[in-house]
């Protein structure tokens, strides 16, 4: 008897202990591929919701993945966070922050209960 009054004996278990020595791998290549699926779709609503005035910005928003479990969405253009953000004299045009909530919103319940 183990210490509590019982003791159990498990055999044949190396087939489980193995399987579970690969699971992380599995999880955090399905987890980056999501994350990259997310930028993607973040990439393209920033894309429709941005100024079309010469086509520029919309064509310089780009999702890049960034190894493991990590991506970012940029816009090289150099005057766009101005027109993310604003200035004092040109009011704001977001379209990058209103994929990104969106995509928050929708991926945060997901996240919460795993």
């Amino acid at each position: 008897m183990g210490r509590n009054g019982v003791t159990i004996n498990f055999s044949g278990l190396d087939d489980l202990v193995r399987g579970f020595s690969r699971q992380p791998a599995v999880i955090k290549n399905e987890a980056t591929r999501i994350i990259n699926t997310v930028a993607g779709k973040v990439e393209k609503t920033a894309y429709q919701n941005s100024p079309k005035d010469t086509g520029y910005l919309s064509q310089h928003i780009m999702a890049e993945p960034k190894g493991a479990l990590n991506a970012q969405v940029i816009a090289t253009a150099n005057y766009s966070i101005y027109l993310e953000m604003g200035t004092r004299k040109a009011p704001a045009q977001p379209y990058m922050d209103l994929p990104l909530k969106h995509m928050k919103k929708i991926c945060t319940p997901c996240y919460q209960t795993c």
